[in-house]
């Protein structure tokens, strides 16, 4: 059926108007969540779609333009933007929100009024500025020739805009993409002041937020019983989840260019799935590798187990992962500086607290120079503890093996030391403290050259990450012996079922 069209003859001139012309409406989430994805001084927002800008502060909206960059910074006044002709502050910042696309808008090349009737001798009810829109209602030629458009703003003035300076309408694009650091994101946006940052925090559909996680979280090329096990547990993170970072901290998120059809399928497969228990979507966790077995939450974090009866150690047997078994040696000198003591301290012994029905590390005591000192915290704080550079420990699940390279004769007596930087050796008339990187020593057979403070403390490990949840490498495993993702899931969270809500 064709669409019905109204024309109207008045005093010379032709109005036509689309009767029933779809309007500007946002784009309604069915799941809600929300992403910080920048938080940062100054950045650039490029709008992909058909968006309305509204100011926090003040209420005022209006249309952008699709193809259009946006500059975000912080202000005195609290947040700025800049856009073509737009210039506006706010100190409670914007918001950015998405709106369904196939209406048909028109823009303007700069300034423009928009009038109540199609004459430039009519009042003028709003301003048209260069990079906002409007929706289009119709156009007529006037009398004297003119072309006006007859359009509606945001705040749903309608009036008429002359065609000299108002382009032609076109429709608003189906997709709306939001560009931040190279990456585009579906959804809406809120530019927000924090600090002397301003954050842009994403906001979109749970099923979308997904396939911009599933295939970042997890290879896209792995079984798809696995992926659809991983879509699963991250909803129910999500679900229970504030404002989410888009890294490891919360989940993997990279967007819309990082989407794979695979996870996409396996998102939309188990769309509305979540892990219950007494009926309830919890808190799910996953991590890449256990080592042949998850962890207890109570032996990881500092968590009543009786309060995540779900989150308990089950066997996850057959990781390929090259994290299974691994090994990280340290020098004496790099375990003093992480557990924070001085350049002047000497080690001697280091011995471990490994409480968890596994083995699993959660103190350390370490006999020094300075006296005996134990530290205890959850995995976390031991990872830091025995990290290397600014890499953490893979997990919590270790030994230590530790082999003290020198004797040093003492005032009292021989005293075994891993390391003898900084140590002070009696010279034939005088002391000199040990420094560098090597020092030669007389032995039986010569003189040998070694290092001062050798790496010769090893933690032998298992498994990386916090080993709380569903193992990664452990779902691929069971994916590939045929079990469906719901089993693979209520494996590794015990007691559980998944259904919508």
């Amino acid at each position: 059926m064709k669409k019905r069209i109204a024309t109207l003859f008045t005093a010379g001139m032709l109005l036509v108007t689309p009767l029933g012309a779809q309007a500007a409406t946002p784009v309604a989430y069915k799941t809600p969540v929300k992403v910080q994805i920048q938080n940062t001084a100054s950045y650039s927002v490029y709008i992909k779609g058909f968006y309305k800008l509204k100011n926090l502060s003040t209420g005022a909206e209006k249309f952008l333009q699709p193809n259009m960059n946006v500059a975000v910074s912080k202000s005195a006044a609290g947040v700025s933007i800049s856009a073509n002709g737009i210039k506006e502050s706010s100190a409670a910042g914007f918001s950015l929100t998405e709106l369904q696309g196939g209406v048909k808008i028109s823009t303007f090349s700069n300034d423009t009024p928009i009038r109540s009737g199609a004459s430039s001798n009519y009042s003028v009810k709003a301003t048209g500025k260069s990079g906002e829109a409007v929706e289009y209602i119709g156009q007529i030629t006037n009398a004297a020739g003119e072309v006006w458009l007859n359009v509606k703003t945001a705040t749903g003035t309608t009036g008429w805009a002359s065609r000299s300076t108002t382009f032609l309408p076109q429709a608003a694009p189906s997709l709306s993409l939001i560009t931040v650091n190279s990456k585009n994101y579906r959804g809406s946006f809120d530019i927000l002041p924090n600090s002397s940052n301003v954050k842009a925090i994403n906001y979109l559909d749970i099923e979308n937020y997904l396939k911009g996680v599933v295939p970042n979280e997890m290879p896209a090329s792995w079984h798809k019983e696995a992926l659809k096990a991983q879509a699963i547990t991250a909803r129910s993170y999500a679900a229970n989840t504030g404002v989410m970072q888009a890294t490891t901290s919360s989940q993997v998120y990279r967007g819309y260019n990082s989407e794979d059809s695979r996870a996409t399928t396996a998102v939309n497969e188990t769309a509305g799935e979540y892990v219950m228990y007494n009926g309830k979507p919890i808190q799910t966790f996953f991590f890449s590798t256990s080592g042949g077995r998850t962890a207890n939450v109570s032996d990881v974090w500092n968590s009543s187990q009786a309060s995540f009866p779900y989150l308990v150690s089950v066997e996850s047997p057959d990781e390929k992962s090259s994290h299974n078994s691994w090994s990280q040696s340290f020098s004496s000198r790099t375990l003093l500086t992480n557990f924070g003591y001085g350049s002047n301290v000497v080690l001697y012994d280091i011995q471990l607290a490994k409480p968890g029905q596994n083995g699993e590390v959660r103190g350390a005591t370490l006999v020094t120079s300075a006296g005996t000192k134990s530290f205890t915290g959850n995995e976390l704080n031991m990872r830091t503890y025995f990290k290397s550079g600014t890499s953490l420990l893979r997990s919590n699940w270790f030994d230590l093996t530790a082999s003290k390279s020198y004797n040093v004769q003492t005032a009292t007596g021989k005293q075994s030391q891993f390391s003898v930087l900084g140590q002070g050796v009696q010279l034939a008339n005088s002391t000199s403290n040990v420094s560098g990187s090597s020092v030669s020593v007389q032995t039986a057979s010569g003189v040998v050259s070694q290092s001062t403070d050798p790496a010769s403390i090893v933690a032998n490990g298992k498994g990386w990450g916090h080993r709380i949840g569903m193992s990664q490498y452990g779902a691929k495993a069971y994916a590939e012996k045929g079990w469906t993702a719901e089993k693979i899931v209520t494996h590794y969270f015990k007691g559980t079922t998944i259904s919508t809500k």
